[in-house]
């Protein structure tokens, strides 16, 4: 699902303003939508009437819109008028919504387990990182853990983390616990990579 962008007691020129922004920029790291009624990853009110929190959708962040160069307390704003930069930098800084549960047991797991890629992730997975594609390639090709891939994609092992644990989310890995043996010949740990493909390649035939 995209991330959603909120708004409480904007004038509708800026809300048009804000969908034209997230609909055409190629700049966001995640899909984002706008809403004016939902609930929101983040929330942009009119620094006038900041009490309307209470009405207002529930939402990770709350972000006050103020005049350019007016003094806040907040501790982000957004500036009127609105500049597309400014915006796209905000919402950049919002992480992924990832269900704390399966980050944590896709970051605990990375450690000691590779990933293999069951299927193609979905768009919207794919959408939220500029790496995601180039890291999905990769499993695709070969069982990864968050470390191994991220060399592979010269990526942080974090954004791995990341992109393993959306990926559990919507059922497209497989886990394999790693267990520690003697180091095997170049030859030999590619013989058994190539066995353990076919395997899995079988597997999905029925042929297994």
């Amino acid at each position: 699902m995209p991330l959603v962008l909120g708004v409480m007691g904007l004038p509708q020129v800026e809300v048009e303003l804000l969908r034209i922004i997230v609909r055409l920029s190629s700049n966001l790291r995640s899909l984002w939508t706008v809403s004016e009624s939902q609930p929101c990853d983040l929330l942009l009110v009119d620094g006038d009437s900041l009490a309307a929190e209470r009405q207002a959708p529930p939402a990770r962040f709350v972000v006050p819109m103020v005049a350019r160069g007016e003094v806040t307390t907040a501790r982000s704003a957004l500036a009127r008028p609105i500049y597309a930069e400014e915006l796209v930098d905000l919402l950049n800084r919002v992480s992924p919504k990832v269900p704390q549960g399966d980050a944590v047991r896709a970051a605990a797991r990375s450690i000691r387990a590779r990933a293999s890629l069951l299927r193609w992730p979905s768009q919207v997975t794919l959408q939220r990182h500029p790496a995601y594609v180039r890291l999905a390639a990769a499993l695709s090709r070969s069982a990864q853990s968050a470390e191994s891939l991220g060399a592979l994609g010269r990526v942080d092992v974090e954004v791995c983390s990341t992109f393993l644990g959306l990926l559990e989310e919507e059922g497209a890995l497989a886990w394999t616990e790693e267990t520690r043996e003697p180091r095997a010949s170049a030859g030999t740990a590619a013989g058994h990579e190539k066995r353990g493909l076919l395997s899995r390649i079988r597997r999905r035939l029925g042929l297994a």
